[in-house]
């Protein structure tokens, strides 16, 4: 772990178990109260300081202040005062309790992009006092904290987490007065967003949709990739007008899944709120059947016609701003009425003579029909090598396309998933 800056080897580290309901000592040695919770208060990407104790004194938890404790040492806690103050202890702002709400919860690793368990934690001097400084993910830390003190194994296997890797849930803790951040979740791909979503709590995943909120096109991108059943966990807290505004940016055919997936009461209220261009999209869309061709497909893909000439087809692709970008790679040429005549690589586009006219390329002149079913386009994706695969309806126009990616998801079987997220610590 990289611990706080000039402590890397220091052998003074303690694990937060080590000291949670030991004895509190004065400078005689005799025993004023048992330490109940270490109190810190976070900061956005930075060691949170140990400000305090919480010490259970006689019938009550009082407040010991870090400068109070000379020191901190497996099984005892030593105070610097014959004197501490006997009044009530009471939360204050921005304050977070170790134990009572970090200890044994979820926290996400974003660096790795998982979600982590806090088994144990790990204290670390600094030069102002004492640092929380990572947590102990490990299978051995869940045996130390949960077994009584004399019964615990000597176990010294850790797998640390530096605490600047780490965002913890906050919307349990009235006090925290720190939002999940949105910067620090940009760095992550919206698929491991989804997934550390999916592998959360309904409150935790609560929380990191309201993070990504103030970006609107996050958002969307993490909708896209939740499952069904989470897409529409997340969608009832939603207003109609609110949902309507998510599937606008929404791909047009995840959208389109996930409006199949509202109740009856939502469906035709959320469509009559979305705009006349997307409602046609997936008019479109809702026509064929979900594992079909038409039901899979993209209706926004690059084309141009057949007379374009190779320098308008890659301009075509440069200046889109609505294909996905699975599909960014493949141009689709038509004639002047909207038949499809076949598609070429931009690859194939770039070695090509860029006063050409793609009508004179060599094309690939595959398609399928929207009511096509599955096996029929992974067949067709797989024996023609393609990464884009046209849709057309029964008098031969354009009306789609098919990406790999759309094809490969629905492929993987549910026990790899398992195994990934194994893999990872999810």
């Amino acid at each position: 772990m990289d611990e706080p800056r000039g402590h890397r080897e220091d052998k003074r580290r303690l694990m937060l178990t080590q000291v949670l309901r030991c004895p509190v000592l004065n400078p005689a040695g005799t025993e004023v109260g048992r330490v109940e919770d270490f109190i810190v208060k976070l900061a956005d990407g930075a060691y949170p300081p140990v400000t305090g104790l919480k010490v259970r004194v006689g019938a009550q938890d009082v407040y010991i202040g870090k400068g109070l404790i000379e020191s901190l040492e497996p099984g005892a806690v030593r105070l610097s005062s014959h004197t501490i103050r006997t009044e009530a202890f009471q939360r204050r702002a921005g304050e977070v309790l170790l134990a009572a709400d970090v200890l044994g919860r979820h926290l996400v690793d974003v660096v790795k992009g998982r979600i982590v368990q806090a088994h144990d934690l790990v204290l670390a001097p600094g030069e102002g006092g004492w640092l929380l400084a990572g947590i102990d993910r490990s299978p051995q830390a869940m045996l130390r904290r949960l077994l009584p003190r004399r019964r615990r194994p000597d176990l010294r296997r850790h797998a640390i987490v530096d605490w600047r890797d780490i965002q913890p849930f906050v919307g349990h803790v009235p006090t925290a007065k720190l939002l999940m951040p949105l910067q620090r979740l940009r760095r992550l791909h919206p698929a491991q967003i989804a997934d550390i979503v999916e592998g959360a709590s309904h409150d935790e995943g609560q929380e990191i949709i309201e993070a990504v909120e103030s970006d609107p096109a996050l958002t969307a991108d993490v909708f896209e990739e939740l499952d069904a059943e989470h897409q529409v966990e997340f969608l009832k807290s939603k207003s109609n007008e609110e949902a309507a505004r998510l599937l606008e940016r929404m791909a047009p055919d995840d959208a389109a899944d996930l409006l199949g997936e509202l109740g009856q009461d939502r469906r035709k209220p959320v469509f009559e709120l979305m705009s006349t261009g997307q409602q046609h999209k997936l008019r479109k869309l809702l026509q064929y059947h979900p594992t079909t061709a038409g039901g899979m497909m993209s209706p926004d893909y690059v084309w141009v016609v057949a007379d374009a000439t190779v320098d308008m087809a890659l301009e075509a692709t440069r200046t889109d701003d609505k294909a996905p970008h699975q599909l960014l790679s493949t141009v689709f040429i038509t004639d002047h009425e909207g038949r499809f005549l076949g598609s070429v690589g931009v690859v194939e586009l770039l070695r090509a003579d860029h006063s050409a006219k793609v009508g004179e390329l060599e094309l690939s002149r595959v398609s399928v029909h929207g009511n096509a079913d599955f096996a029929d386009v992974a067949l067709m994706l797989a024996d023609y090598n393609l990464t884009a695969l046209a849709v057309v309806d029964a008098a031969g126009n354009l009306i789609g396309a098919v990406s790999f990616d759309d094809v490969i998801e629905p492929l993987i079987p549910e026990e790899w998933r398992d195994r990934a997220e194994a893999s990872t610590g999810v």
